[in-house]
Formats: C-alpha cells, sequence, structure tokens
C-alpha cells in the first residue's frame, strides 16, 4: 500500500509518500509526478520518502529518473537513505546535508541549474 499526498505551496511542489512504493503503484506515483510537473513553474519540487519502508527495482528507477529531472529527495530510514545517497552519488547532481549520527533523517538535495542548493 502507498499513500502519496501532494502538498503545493509557493515555494515548491511536495510528493509525500507513505507505505511501499512498489507495483501499479509506480506507475501511479509517474502519472502524479507527470501531471504536477506541468503546472509547477520553475518551483522546486521535493519527493519527501521519509515514511517509505520499501521500494522496488521499477520504483527505484522512477525515483532516480525523477532525481535526474531535478527532484530533491528526502529520505530516513537506512535503507531507503542507503539507496538514495546511491542514486545522487551516481547522477552526480546531489549531496547528503546532516549529521547521520545527530539526525534521524537525511535529505539529498539536488543541485540542478535553477534549483536553490540551500538545505530545506
Amino acid at each position: 500500500m502507498l499513500k502519496i499526498t501532494i502538498h503545493d505551496s509557493a515555494a515548491e511542489m511536495r510528493f509525500r509518500l507513505e507505505g511501499r512504493l512498489s507495483g501499479l503503484l509506480v506507475g501511479e506515483l509517474r502519472q502524479c509526478w507527470q501531471t504536477a510537473a506541468s503546472t509547477t513553474g520553475g518551483k522546486a519540487t521535493v519527493l519527501d520518502l521519509r515514511e517509505v519502508d520499501f521500494i522496488d527495482a521499477e520504483g527505484q528507477l522512477l525515483v532516480s529518473e525523477m532525481h535526474r529531472r531535478g527532484v530533491q529527495l528526502l529520505a530516513a530510514t537506512p535503507l531507503i537513505q542507503a539507496m538514495v545517497e546511491e542514486i545522487s552519488r551516481s547522477s552526480g547532481h546531489g549531496a547528503v546535508e546532516g549529521n547521520l549520527a545527530v539526525r534521524s533523517s537525511a535529505m539529498v538535495r539536488s543541485h540542478a541549474p535553477g534549483h536553490d542548493p540551500r538545505p530545506l
């Protein structure tokens, strides 16, 4: 099961996921993202994975594609943090911010052109 909540503010479009990103639900997230992307008007887009406990191979491909297209990623659990850090390293567009020993979540931000590299 996956819950997708979209928060749209003046500063950003945030997709907050809860549950498991797998199977047919990957297509659902893709559709939500593509539909919303046409209305973002250049503001930052954030994929909040802090409440996700599993992502299958197809979901990882989508998250990687979203990151390559400038979507900022947030992760908290060790499994999802490791996946996000690998995506960030392979794309060359992100960095992990914060001390994981002190903070319970890591933020991976895209430094793509047009995106503010400052912390959230």
